[in-house]
């Protein structure tokens, strides 16, 4: 499966793959320096939906270059690569943002031909991601048995499809947890759990925090449990 490497270079080394220091994306081999992050295509997926607006339309053809270069300040570089080692998919966010800003044209041929293999069945799955359906209704989908589905989800996203959806649903109920003032068992519903029970467990077991917790914005209770 495709996958994108970040190679962030704040000083140069003699052999330096950049002319200067930056980041250096590529989805060919990675040179030996630098601080590496590597994302696949599950997680490039939605990552590249909030930035399309930054994208070049019309880029049929892919890349003929399977790296680019972006110069960066060293400080701004630091801060980055601080950023991924603590929550590495903001920081692919930040990074390609960047990238589509002063490299709109050459970071949007790199960027496409990841996205676009499997633009379609990222599509219809973020469509009905939130419907309390089991697996097998999905593999229906598709016309394929929940066993070859799941073989697929391993193959395209390196995880199964139970976990695929989990995360999608526990995701968008904390995000309306943390916007919105509805109840926790409708977060729950319109999440796609079937009860408050078994939302409230999944959701403490994904984030270390209850429902409530983030509700209240109020960490200290479940970092004291921890401890």
């Amino acid at each position: 499966m495709p996958t994108l490497h970040l190679l962030l270079v704040p000083s140069l080394q003699s052999r330096s793959a950049l002319n200067e220091p930056g980041v250096l994306l590529t989805t060919g081999p990675v040179p030996e320096e630098g601080h590496l992050f590597s994302y696949r295509g599950q997680r490039l997926q939605p990552i590249c939906r909030e930035l399309q607006h930054l994208m070049e339309g019309g880029c049929d053809h892919p890349s003929t270059q399977p790296a680019l270069p972006v110069p960066m300040e060293p400080a701004l570089l630091q801060t980055l690569i601080r950023l991924g080692q603590a929550d590495d998919e903001a920081m692919l966010r930040l990074v390609l943002a960047y990238a589509l800003t002063v490299e709109r044209r050459r970071c949007s041929a790199l960027l496409r031909p990841l996205v676009a293999a499997d633009a379609d069945l990222f599509e219809m799955l973020h469509r009905y991601r939130l419907e309390p359906w089991p697996v097998a209704r999905y593999a229906d989908l598709f016309g394929l048995s929940q066993r070859k589905f799941n073989q697929l989800f391993r193959e395209k996203f390196g995880m199964s499809a139970k976990q695929w959806l989990q995360q999608q649903r526990l995701e968008h109920a904390r995000a309306l947890l943390e916007t919105t003032p509805k109840k926790v068992i409708d977060v729950a519903l319109e999440s796609g759990f079937c009860n408050a029970a078994h939302f409230s467990d999944s959701f403490r077991r994904h984030f270390s925090q209850t429902p409530s917790e983030v509700r209240r914005g109020d960490a200290s209770e479940s970092l004291a449990r921890q401890s």
